[in-house]
């Protein structure tokens, strides 16, 4: 048993995606409870449910993948085991006191979120102490992403606020939106604007991506200016904005001339993640252009349009990444079989039913909680799948 510790504490990515996987299946598992009717937590769903697909799950995830890539970003010393397990092992266990106070006590909320906020600032400091040993002048992506990270944790200290009972409506609005929309859309963003067009040019010869000099600053500004306009109670107003991200997104894929009949599903599926981004983003405008132009009294649309990039982006690129490295770093070749294939096409299946569910709404109030169970078992029931053919790599030598 020790061996296996040993085994898995060895390397960072092995013990965060690890993290993500257990954190993704018990608080998916924690909201089919409560939409089931078997569970209430002492605080609002979307807050919590928010808090946690952020902060316990994605950050894990692709802190996994920051770790292990840090010193190839930064041209740095690999990071330190004893610096790595101290934050995987209290964000961890602050993340189980966390799901037991849901259900018991606000003060014990209180500590679990102060644990939290601790691992998080552990990891910023990680990636700031690597930035600051760098050497390298070309820091443009790994500074977007120290930026990400900062406005996380301005995201992170907002929550600690409402989880300490001083924090109104607004506060939450905004500790959801900057968490979303600045921190973890822009380090996936960033990621996937380095990192997709790398593994390509490494498949494909002769392949360059055409990528635009601002796209970055472009993004961060719109996604700034939506979520000012959230915070300001003017959000009837910011379908522009969105629809402006839609194009913007779309139009960059597009120049980036991605090769998807040239390369293996393991990249090919990577830039299906790509286009749960416009949209996404066009299904928010057409939410937020339905609410200015009939005052909000036609169409609902729940969070169908947040989750097309949760699940359909997010979701989809940490499990192609988490795929890539775990293979990679067991000595196998990372590439994509039936069965992972597979794996990724639930996720698009998981996404379309999630979406629906909130659409749903306009026809059959009872067609939502169905479908909401119906996404959140097949949510589970993925990362299961996933676990039974990753996991048992996390734990060799």
């Amino acid at each position: 048993m020790n061996h296996l510790f040993v085994n898995l504490a060895a390397k960072p990515h092995k013990l965060f995606f690890l993290g993500g996987i257990a954190n993704a299946l018990v608080y998916m598992g924690l909201l089919a409870a409560h939409y089931a009717g078997w569970a209430s937590s002492l605080i609002a769903l979307p807050l919590y449910h928010a808090y946690a697909m952020m902060f316990m799950v994605f950050t894990q995830f692709f802190t996994a993948f920051l770790f292990t890539m840090a010193p190839r970003f930064f041209a740095t010393p690999p990071v330190p085991r004893a610096q790595y397990l101290a934050v995987f092992l209290i964000l961890n266990l602050s993340s189980l006191i966390f799901a037991l106070s849901l259900y018991s006590s606000t003060s014990l909320l209180a500590i679990a979120g102060v644990g939290l906020f601790a691992a998080y600032l552990m990891v910023c400091g990680v990636l700031m102490t690597a930035n600051r040993q760098s050497v390298v002048e070309n820091r443009y992506d790994t500074n977007w992403i120290l930026l990400a990270f900062a406005l996380g944790g301005l995201s992170h200290l907002l929550f600690l606020l409402c989880w300490l009972g001083v924090a109104g409506w607004g506060v939450q609005r905004a500790a959801i939106d900057i968490g979303f929309f600045l921190y973890l859309f822009m380090v996936v963003l960033t990621l996937s604007q380095k990192m997709i067009p790398f593994f390509t040019e490494g498949k494909v010869e002769g392949y360059r991506a055409c990528k635009s000099r601002y796209f970055l600053e472009a993004v961060f500004v719109l996604l700034l200016i939506k979520v000012l306009l959230e915070t300001l109670q003017l959000g009837r107003y910011g379908f522009v904005v969105d629809l402006l991200l839609a194009l913007i997104t779309l139009l960059e894929i597009i120049k980036w001339r991605l090769p998807l009949f040239k390369v293996e599903p393991i990249l090919w599926v990577l830039y299906l993640a790509l286009m749960w981004i416009p949209a996404g983003f066009f299904l928010f405008f057409l939410e937020g252009a339905a609410r200015y132009f009939t005052e909000g009294t036609s169409w609902f649309f729940e969070q169908s349009p947040l989750h097309l990039i949760a699940i359909g982006y997010f979701t989809t690129i940490a499990l192609g990444f988490g795929s890539r490295i775990i293979l990679g770093h067991s000595g196998r070749k990372p590439a994509a079989d039936r069965y992972t294939i597979g794996l990724f096409m639930l996720v698009q299946l998981v996404v379309v039913i999630r979406a629906l569910s909130g659409l749903s709404l306009n026809l059959d109030a009872t067609w939502y909680l169905n479908l909401i169970l119906l996404s959140a078992g097949l949510w589970i029931l993925l990362f299961l799948l996933w676990s039974l053919r990753y996991l048992k790599l996390l734990f060799e030598a």
